[in-house]
């Protein structure tokens, strides 16, 4: 089994994009990232098998961005919206820019289940055991997800601030 330290070096990149996918602010994205690690360190010793420590993590992760979405719903989370999507985008990153563009409209709990599904590759099973839900829940929500982002493809960004 890996030591902290070693654990944060490895996870930390992709914790810090999960949770900036989720809060799309890197202020929240750095709190979130800081407590996620916190709480995998203080609960190390209950994690089974070390080959689901990645994808144990990203769970964490995208739940402590959700939490701290939620407690700031007020202050909405997408006003740097239009300043990251701007300063990431050129011509060699447009289709990812447009994908988190549209990434960006969904709620927290599709990304959540998106994120642990295609980019750490887990299956719908899987999830719903991470996640605590039924099956039929994440089944439900990645179908939902990736309808809005089709429906947001066909209307050119439905959604997008433009402004």
């Amino acid at each position: 089994m890996l030591n902290e330290r070693e654990i944060y070096e490895i996870f930390f990149e992709k914790v810090f994009k999960t949770t900036f996918y989720i809060l799309k602010n890197e202020e929240l994205a750095k709190d979130a990232t800081h407590d996620t690690f916190i709480k995998v360190f203080e609960n190390l010793g209950k994690i089974n098998k070390p080959s689901s420590l990645n994808a144990w993590i990203t769970t964490i992760a995208t739940r402590t961005a959700i939490d701290i979405y939620n407690k700031n719903k007020r202050q909405s989370a997408y006003m740097f919206e239009e300043e990251n999507y701007v300063l990431n985008s050129d011509d060699s990153n447009y289709q990812k820019d447009e994908l988190e563009n549209y990434l960006a409209n969904l709620p927290p709990e599709h990304k959540q289940v998106l994120i642990l599904k295609y980019m750490d590759d887990l299956t719908e099973k899987e999830i719903a055991k991470l996640l605590s839900i039924k099956l039929g829940t994440v089944k439900s929500r990645i179908f939902r997800a990736k309808q809005k982002i089709f429906e947001q493809y066909q209307t050119g960004g439905e959604g997008r601030s433009d402004e």
